[in-house]
């Protein structure tokens, strides 16, 4: 059996970075990237020794033959901070940069934890990894629940940290990290050029398959969650749930022992508030075709749990976020039963070892067990085969709801047999309508005064979206213009947002608060980004599309008899190259206009040849337009 927890820097706005990666932050792009003097630098490197794997193997081995917790991590002890360590650079138009690279060798993933981490206003912080393919960031004092803090693992075994100070700050950050959070195993969990997932069984059966269909609000409800205990780090799967309130306050069920630590004893350093959740990690399809997107809510407060109580009862973990979760990730508070109805079909819904999310499907009713001494705490579960699979549980599956045929949540996993070799296997589930009362008196030990705060009775509630929160989008009727040329601007935005606030790069207006405004003028070439703030009297949400305009440099007549005229931005006071190749690719002429004193510009291209090409430079934009000539 298993037991298991198992710079882009515009006028008016921090642009957004379009990677795959990404937490409750602002977005944007670290400001070293657009600096090549900075990126040359050579930053000195902080080298971690890692932890002993041998040693770690030798423990996760016994602990396997004794049935116990799945461990994916540890945290290496630190001392580093920006008084202390990495370098300062000043930037161009004011302010400065701090920077550190940490290595710690032969980690799958590492991340950073924070002992107190406080950021003045103004200021922000950005992780990276050396590579700049994964981003996380900006992160201010908005985003920080309280001192303490981590930022999530990346992939590769070496980051760094960037913190940008304002020119004029009224006081200093503290950034003391304390900790290195060192993935060693069931990190890194997609193959692109397999069809399955190699973390997890190859019986599992992805979320998106057919036999998710019926599971796609739910499915928007759970949640892989990389739980940190002492200094050890479990995967676990948890569920976003509903209370009679319907206030949408961030609670979350995951399963008691995915708080213990391997004696089973309730660990007593446990730091809720350096737990990650990991919201829609799935594969948008059957097999997995992309590397999904990590969006993240970093730190959680406990409210009740079984793990303290001398047996196991039920097995369960309620936490709340300290933070609100963004109505972008489309949050969907499950709804559950606490009544003692049996079910005769349903799902479960998990993140085995941590992978994407799956799903395990019973067509039979469930059984009543025991898994401690106290009797009927559990649910007992037979799998079903499926079109696709034979959907079992696995290391990290630990905590993940268990749904009844209405897709209510009746029980959390606690733990079992079934393996993709032995899927017969019966797996136990601690039951919700255990957990409301009966685990012990106290309001730490129940689910009812939480998920019931009035007291109303309700022993079942159904799962909702929180549809008065408004999450920006927007569209364009064109995506690539000539310069000066128009575009209308259209509201995508749900959730009935009453108030819009938009901000053109190098648009004529600016900014508008119109819904949909339309004529916008671009008179500056580029790529330029879009930024849409919308609110209502709930909450307030941003979109940043990053060079989602692109603006054309005119190069007419083309084709042409051998004159051709070029239209730039008279507004970018940077010099302007002009520079012709030929078919081959050799530059046959170069121009310089200092000082941008006009936007138009003749150019005759050489009396020899057909084609050439134009590449016109102005600051950071470069084009290159190809161009005929009929002589």
């Amino acid at each position: 059996m298993k037991y298991i927890p198992a710079f882009f820097i515009i006028l008016f706005f921090v642009s957004g970075y379009q990677s795959a990666f990404c937490q409750v932050d602002r977005g944007g792009v670290p400001r070293s990237f657009q600096f090549q003097f900075i990126q040359k630098s050579q930053l000195q490197r902080i080298d971690v020794a890692p932890p002993d794997l041998l040693s770690i193997q030798k423990d996760d081995s016994e602990d396997a033959a004794h049935e116990k917790s799945y461990r994916v991590g540890v945290e290496v002890p630190v001392t580093i901070s920006a008084a202390l360590n990495g370098q300062w650079d000043d930037i161009p138009g004011g302010g400065r940069i701090w920077r550190a690279t940490i290595r710690c060798k032969g980690a799958q993933g590492i991340g950073l934890n924070y002992s107190d981490l406080r950021l003045p206003e103004g200021s922000d912080i950005f992780v990276y990894t050396p590579d700049h393919n994964q981003v996380i960031g900006a992160i201010t004092s908005a985003e920080l629940p309280q001192k303490t803090f981590t930022t999530r693992p990346l992939k590769g075994d070496e980051l760094v940290i960037e913190y940008y100070e304002p020119a004029i700050v009224h006081e200093q950050a503290v950034i003391d990290i304390s900790g290195i959070v060192y993935m060693y195993r069931s990190f890194i969990s997609h193959d692109l050029n397999s069809e399955k997932s190699v973390s997890s069984g190859s019986c599992e059966v992805n979320i998106n398959c057919e036999e998710g269909q019926n599971w796609q609000k739910q499915k928007q409800g759970v949640v892989k969650i990389l739980a940190k205990v002492a200094s050890k780090y479990f995967y676990c799967s948890g569920s976003l749930l509903n209370n009679t309130l319907q206030d949408f306050s961030g609670l979350l069920l995951t399963a008691g022992h995915c708080s213990e630590d391997n004696s089973g004893t309730d660990a007593s350093d446990i730091d809720f508030t350096q737990w990650v959740f990991y919201f829609n990690y799935e594969s948008p399809g059957c097999s997995p075709t992309t590397i999904p997107a990590e969006l993240t809510v970093v730190g959680v407060q406990k409210l009740a749990t079984s793990a303290n109580l001398p047996d196991v009862g039920s097995d369960f973990l309620l936490l709340k976020s300290l933070k609100d979760i963004p109505p972008k990730y489309y949050p969907f508070y499950c709804g559950w039963d606490a009544g003692n109805g049996n079910s005769t079909s349903g799902a479960c819904i998990h993140h085995p070892d941590g992978d994407v999310k799956k799903i395990s499907t019973y067509t039979s009713a469930l059984g009543s067990g025991t898994w401690g001494t106290t009797p009927n705490t559990h649910w007992l579960v037979q799998w079903a085969a499926t079109k696709n699979g034979f959907g079992v549980t696995e290391g990290g599956s630990s905590g993940a709801p268990l749904f009844d045929d209405e897709g209510l949540v009746i029980g959390t996993l606690t733990g079992g047999p079934s393996t993709c070799e032995n899927p017969s296997g019966d797996d136990e589930f601690g039951k919700v309508p255990y957990s409301w009362i009966s685990n012990g008196s106290l309001a730490s030990q129940q689910l009812k005064p939480w998920l019931d705060p009035g007291n109303t009775g309700i022993l079942k509630m159904p799962g909702s979206y929180n549809e008065n929160l408004t999450v920006a989008d927007f569209s364009a009727n064109s995506f690539v213009i000539p310069v000066g040329g128009t575009i209308d601007f259209n509201d995508l935005s749900s959730g009935k947002p009453d108030k819009w606030h938009w901000y053109f790069q190098g648009g004529k207006p600016a900014e508008s608060t119109l819904q949909n405004p339309s004529g916008i003028i671009f008179d500056r070439y580029g790529a330029m980004n879009v930024k849409l703030v919308v609110s209502n009297q709930y909450n307030t949400d941003s979109i940043v599309k990053e060079k989602y305009i692109d603006v054309k440099v005119v190069v007419s007549p083309n084709p042409c008899k051998g004159i051709v005229s070029i239209l730039t931005d008279i507004h970018n006071e940077n010099d302007v190259s002009i520079e012709v190749f030929d078919s081959y690719g050799k530059i046959v002429q170069r121009y310089k206009y200092s000082g941008a004193a006009s936007s138009s510009y003749s150019i005759k291209l050489p009396e020899y040849g057909n084609v050439f090409f134009i590449r016109i430079i102005q600051g950071n934009q470069v084009q290159t337009h190809k161009v005929i000539v009929v002589h």
